[in-house]
């Protein structure tokens, strides 16, 4: 940790620490479970890099395409789904009373 300081000062040190701190990935919450310790901030490698913002959060980029249309038949599934959803978990749906769909059957088709 001296090294660091003599080569990049004490405020750089703490902002390196200030990093980590806020990082999610540094925090271990990654595909590994890996969190950053002292002997990751001592490496001149990883030490430039937390201060480059390699390991800051990035934002939620939404995506730049419009969304694409659902066909019709991917459309009548969300919809046979969200009302099984409801009517199974005691959200009554007015509209799915009149039509039952035979699961055990095997056949989805509307009865």
């Amino acid at each position: 940790m001296l090294l660091r300081i003599e080569e990049h000062g004490l405020p750089a040190v703490l902002n390196a620490i200030e990093r980590i701190g806020r990082s999610r990935f540094c925090r271990g919450e990654n595909d590994l479970g890996w969190r950053a310790d002292l002997d990751f901030l001592c490496q001149p490698k990883s030490f430039v890099s937390i201060l480059e913002g390699r390991y800051d959060d990035r934002p939620l980029q939404q995506s730049q395409s419009p969304p694409r249309p659902q066909s019709p038949s991917m459309q009548r599934h969300h919809d046979i789904h969200g009302r099984l959803k409801r009517e199974l978990y005691g959200e009554p749906d007015e509209q799915f009373a009149g039509q039952t769909v035979d699961l055990a059957a095997g056949d989805f088709r509307s009865h």
